[in-house]
């Protein structure tokens, strides 16, 4: 795979994932559009995308774009690849990764959060990939990697809304693999589990989880094997495809084991109580 000249986009670049995917493309001579809230970190990653193009040899100062802005609003995710093709003329990867969390009893969850939630993760992702599309088919030779969450293969606990938001975005990846058949444009998805970033750091609720959290570069390392061997879906770190496989072959099991994982409290469900009879 030739990265050099090729356009990416990758959203959710200013830390963790979309850094180190950003970073990496940069490294191989891929000319990246950073895209995030958070425009002084957007500016840092700019920075390495800089260095690591300059050491691999191609021009440094004129294949980093940065957009900042929020992906939860429309307008923001339409104009982005419209951005990417006034600056570079041209536009090959799209690198969905941006994406919050919402690790919280469904008893307290508002319908404002819904909204964002699916806003951040879902829509913003889709509405991005139909900008997109032309200047992808254009292209003959164009990716959409869908990066997404264990969670939207199997639900944890708290996290029925995001959950929901990343089942939408696995939905939309397979429908995808037959619309664009013949287009010449690949879609990706990629079931992510515990990885090491900020967002365990930004949820609601503590998780009750305390096993191993991976690093970014594994994600980044599965982003690159979807381009560079069409691989439809990948699972990161790969052990959760076997629970997957438990689920699909007892899911009762599965249910009960995961709620037993992570009970409801007896007073979260008291106190919803008294708010409904209220």
């Amino acid at each position: 795979m030739d990265y050099r000249d090729r356009v990416a986009i990758v959203t959710g670049a200013s830390s963790g994932i979309g850094r180190c995917i950003a970073v990496d493309l940069a490294a191989r001579g891929a000319r990246v559009v950073l895209a995030a809230r958070r425009a002084v970190e957007l500016e840092e990653t700019a920075r390495e995308c800089s260095a690591r193009r300059g050491a691999a040899g191609a021009a440094a100062g004129d294949g980093v774009h940065v957009v900042p802005g929020d992906l939860a609003e429309p307008a923001f995710a339409d104009a982005l690849a419209a951005a990417a093709l006034d600056r570079f003329g041209r536009l090959d990867i799209v690198v969905n990764n941006a994406g919050i969390a919402k690790h919280k009893q469904i008893h307290l969850v508002t319908a404002d959060e819904l909204e964002r939630v699916f806003r951040v993760n879902f829509l913003a992702a889709a509405r991005l990939t139909l900008a997109a599309l032309p200047a992808l088919v254009a292209s003959g030779d164009g990716f959409v990697i869908n990066v997404s969450s264990v969670a939207g293969k199997l639900p944890p606990p708290r996290e029925t809304i995001y959950a929901a938001s990343k089942f939408a975005l696995e939905g939309f990846t397979e429908g995808l693999w037959l619309d664009l058949a013949g287009s010449g444009v690949h879609a990706a998805v990629i079931h992510v589990g515990p990885i090491d970033t900020d967002i365990w750091r930004s949820t609601d609720e503590p998780s009750r989880y305390r096993g191993r959290r991976f690093p970014p570069s594994m994600v980044s390392r599965a982003v690159l094997r979807c381009i560079e061997e069409r691989r439809h879906a990948l699972w990161v770190p790969r052990r959760f495809a076997l629970a997957y496989g438990f689920r699909l072959l007892l899911p009762g099991v599965y249910r009960w084991a995961s709620a037993r994982f992570d009970p409801v409290p007896r007073a979260v469900i008291e106190a919803a109580r008294t708010r409904g009879r209220r």
